[in-house]
């Protein structure tokens, strides 16, 4: 397979960059820095303005971007890149190609209940439960006996349950919030700034200087 060594891999964190770079492809790996999707649509669109229209464009038409993701995405990448508040020479469509899935392994719910009883009989005054997906988000708040019969979140349960251990929720990235909040009602008390476990340190570690 050929590589136009002009043409830019965009990635939206340092792991991801990271996972490239070991292919060792020609092509330069950029927008590491910008920690999520918005950033990293917002960036995309400064950057191809410096590419040679050769690199962008074939017979005269903007080439659209390749985009692998995950079946649980935001769709602010592509609606940014597209936008009709851009000029149209501006604009770029985005070809999405689903490459991976996640699933719920069939014992978490059970699993993590056990694990939130262990907490308690052990004395935990507060835990943290950091949440990477949206997979296993309802088992979850189910294991901690926070939802209604009709599934949606209880701030009364959750107030019932917070004794003898507080148990608080951080999100990796705005993807899991956006699910917690669509399909429980349930926000977080914290989101990742950078969808990375040191991301999610460092909001924790800002959180408890202020609770």
């Amino acid at each position: 397979m050929l590589f136009d060594p002009r043409m830019p891999i965009y990635v939206v964190g340092p792991a991801t960059a990271k996972g490239v770079k070991a292919m060792d492809l020609p092509c330069p790996v950029v927008g590491e820095e910008t920690g999520n999707g918005d950033a990293l649509a917002k960036f995309i669109l400064e950057h191809q303005k410096s590419l040679p229209e050769d690199v962008t464009h074939l017979n005269g038409t903007r080439l659209p971007l390749l985009f692998p993701v995950g079946e649980q995405r935001r769709d602010i990448i592509p609606r940014t890149l597209a936008s009709e508040s851009l000029p149209p020479a501006e604009r770029t469509s985005v070809m999405e190609l689903v490459v991976y899935e996640t699933g719920e392994m069939a014992t978490f719910e059970e699993d993590f209940t056990n694990l939130v009883q262990e907490a308690k009989k052990a004395g935990v005054k507060e835990q943290w439960v950091v949440v990477f997906s949206p997979q296993g988000c309802e088992a979850m708040l189910m294991g901690l006996g926070w939802l209604e019969t009709n599934g949606k979140f209880s701030e009364a349960r959750r107030n019932a349950t917070s004794t003898p251990m507080r148990t608080r929720i951080a999100a990796i990235g705005p993807t899991t919030k956006q699910f917690l909040i669509e399909q429980f009602g349930f926000q977080p008390d914290v989101v990742a700034e950078k969808p990375s476990p040191e991301g999610v340190a460092d909001g924790i570690l800002e959180s408890m200087k202020t609770t």
